[in-house]
């Protein structure tokens, strides 16, 4: 008798099976061995074997061995020589692989088999044996008479590998294993028989039909056929639509099955996105939850599943000349089949998807409304977050950014006919990015001027926000123009010239000589800020500002602002601070244009410092102005209230036109 190294074949299953894959086998068996019964009444009994437990422990116990009984034809001397032939081809007309059966060793420690069945005289036998562990498969074999009056075979599971375990719950466990063989009970060619899943102490059962009769949890709710045309071949495929009204925390899935085995499932939502979700039926007032798994069959499937029964042959994505279909193939089409037969359900969602993402870009993202008309919306997931919404149109904006690229460099080869007028359409659409990116910016400021306006209003504490943070609104500390960005910094709320200034420092030195250090460098609130146009001579003018605490009141004499400026300005001119580089010192004499800006709250003190230094109060009485001959510059003490104003109405005309206002 030829050997098969058992242990080795286990150890080389490189399928995706799991616990409940030898049950599946053993569940599929005993259906076969009914309907080669002729049985019309066949029954299976799936029967949980737990683990002992101490008495004073009340958890559920481990699940550890199983019994799969069924009155089918029993062990014959046919079916046992074809048990014990490797690969045995005896069932391969309706599936069998001869390998299904070294699933239940990868699993279970011990694997026995009693049967009764009919001997060549019409008599019933008994036969025991138990599945090898090394080179033979069926060992230990006994055959005895019996006074059974029917056939019937019991498979044993036992011991479960420390590895692997069950859920505890027997519904939960009844649920998982319809789901895998639920394609038998809906097939016209014979009557499933009655499976059922008990514990042995008879505590508790579950009839798995009822699911789809008493319990109604289980319906079938449509069946079509579709064709599948490629590289001059054509199949045919069933997809059966369930609706699975199972609570928890599975979505909707697609399953190509293998001679009525589960062999793949994949999310529908992977193909349409509006399946993510459970859909519900409402019936007398009450909602209903349910998910929806369609079950794909075909002679494709059924002749090109995998030996193990855990995956196809041919390829998951992109078809050959082998296997003209692919996984991902049959899958796509099955979930077009699927969105067809909800459409309803799937255009309500559809039309939820699309609103949410208007609302998005109507509420905080209006600049993005020129590319909704290119947004593919039914590749979107459904559940979206903002920000997934915006990573969505910040690819339609960069997809037509590249294609303008190419048509722009298309245009202007010499071999291009006519360039003026595909010119104008390329610069229209460089017009529309560009309109689209401005409008995100003038939004942007609608953000800052709401988010200053809570900056200046009191705490809880009573008192104004802190000098940091006004500061950080404006510009942010530690950073120069060196390393911001125009658009990173708010220095238009001050004046819109400041944008593009040349060099900015903000509570940042910008000078290495040693004879500065422990200066007050270029720093906003109490401290310095200082902006230079163009290049450094002496001509080009230099802005100083300085910030004030809203809401601040305790000024000392020593800290009057003009003051500040004023002494930070005689040290530029002395020369004690140098250009970024380093390269030279910063260029000021007595004839370069300075302009000293304090923006604060207008209180007494300041009212007071303002008067001693012979500044004209503005006509609307939010500020002061004027030239310092001491200090030889322009001074303007601008008040919060009137610099917010003043902001606000300089950009007021394009949130008008932008409908955000």
């Amino acid at each position: 008798m030829s050997r098969i190294n058992i242990q080795g074949t286990i150890e080389n299953i490189r399928s995706k099976s799991n616990v409940y894959t030898p049950i599946i086998e053993a569940i599929v068996n005993s259906i076969q061995s009914i309907i080669e019964k002729g049985n019309d009444n066949g029954k299976i009994e799936i029967i949980l074997q737990r683990d002992k437990i101490l008495e004073f422990d009340n958890s559920t116990p481990e699940i550890k061995s199983i019994e799969i009984r069924d009155n089918g034809l029993g062990f014959t001397q046919q079916n046992r020589d074809s048990f014990d032939t490797f690969y045995s081809e005896l069932r391969k007309n309706i599936g069998g692989k001869g390998f299904g059966r070294f699933m239940f060793v990868k699993y279970f420690n011990n694997v026995r088999v009693e049967s009764v069945f009919k001997d060549g005289n019409e008599n019933f036998k008994l036969r025991k044996f138990r599945f090898g562990k090394q080179y033979e498969i069926i060992v230990d074999e006994t055959i005895d008479d019996t006074k059974a009056v029917d056939s019937y075979s019991s498979l044993f599971l036992e011991n479960l590998k420390e590895e692997h375990s069950f859920e505890k719950q027997i519904e939960t466990i009844s649920k998982r294993i319809l789901e895998r063989i639920l394609i038998f009970f809906i097939n016209d060619s014979f009557k499933c028989p009655t499976i059922i899943v008990k514990e042995a102490d008879s505590s508790q059962n579950i009839i798995l039909n009822d699911y789809l009769t008493g319990k109604n949890e289980i319906q079938l709710f449509s069946s079509k056929d579709f064709e599948i045309k490629n590289n001059g071949h054509s199949a045919l495929f069933t997809a059966k639509i369930f609706k699975i009204f199972f609570p928890g925390s599975q979505k909707s899935k697609i399953s190509l099955t293998g001679h009525n085995r589960e062999v793949t499932e994949s999310p529908l939502h992977k193909y349409v996105p509006e399946f993510e979700d459970d859909f519900y039926d409402e019936s007398n007032g009450s909602k209903k939850n349910y998910i929806i798994k369609t079950y794909v069959l075909g002679d494709y499937l059924d002749s090109n599943v995998s030996t193990e029964r855990e995956t196809f042959d041919f390829h998951r994505d992109g078809s050959s000349i082998y296997f003209p279909y692919s996984q991902i193939e049959i899958e796509t089409n099955a979930a077009l089949i699927t969105k067809e037969v909800f459409g309803t359900d799937v255009q309500i969602r559809t039309e939820k998807k699309s609103q949410r993402i208007r609302n998005y870009v109507n509420n905080s993202a209006p600049w993005h409304k020129v590319y909704l008309p290119d947004l593919e919306i039914s590749r979107i997931a459904y559940n979206l977050k903002d920000e997934d919404i915006e990573v969505e149109l910040q690819k339609v904006k960069f997809n037509k950014e590249l294609q303008t690229r190419a048509e722009i460099k298309e245009l202007l080869s010499d071999d291009n006919e006519d360039i003026d007028g595909n010119m104008a359409k390329a610069i229209s659409k460089i017009s529309e990015i560009g309109k689209s990116d401005l409008a995100h910016y003038v939004f942007n400021r609608k953000n800052v001027l709401e988010a200053f306006v809570k900056l200046l209003k009191r705490r809880d504490d009573g008192k104004g926000e802190l000098e940091k943070d006004v500061h950080n609104l404006i510009f942010p500390m530690g950073r120069d123009s060196e390393n911001t960005e125009y658009h990173e910094h708010n220095l238009w709320l001050i004046d819109e010239r400041l944008v593009f200034s040349e060099y900015v420092a903000s509570d940042k030195k910008i000078s290495t000589k040693k004879d500065a250090l422990g200066e007050p460098d270029l720093v906003v609130f109490d401290k310095k800020q200082s902006f230079r146009n163009g290049d450094n001579n002496f001509s080009n003018p230099i802005t100083i500002f300085e910030f004030k605490r809203p809401k601040r009141e305790n000024y000392k004499e020593e800290d009057d602002p003009i003051l500040q400026i004023g002494n930070y300005l005689d040290k530029i001119r002395d020369g004690k601070y140098e250009m970024p580089e380093g390269l030279e010192q910063i260029k000021a004499n007595d004839n370069t244009p300075v302009y000293a800006y304090v923006i604060c709250d207008l209180t007494s003190k300041i009212h007071g410092f303002a008067k001693k230094h012979q500044l004209t109060l503005s006509p609307d009485q939010e500020g002061y102005f004027g030239f310092h001959n001491g200090y030889k510059m322009y001074v303007e003490i601008i008040s919060f209230k009137k610099l917010l104003s003043d902001a606000t109405l300089r950009n007021k005309i394009f949130f008008k036109k932008l409908q955000i206002e």
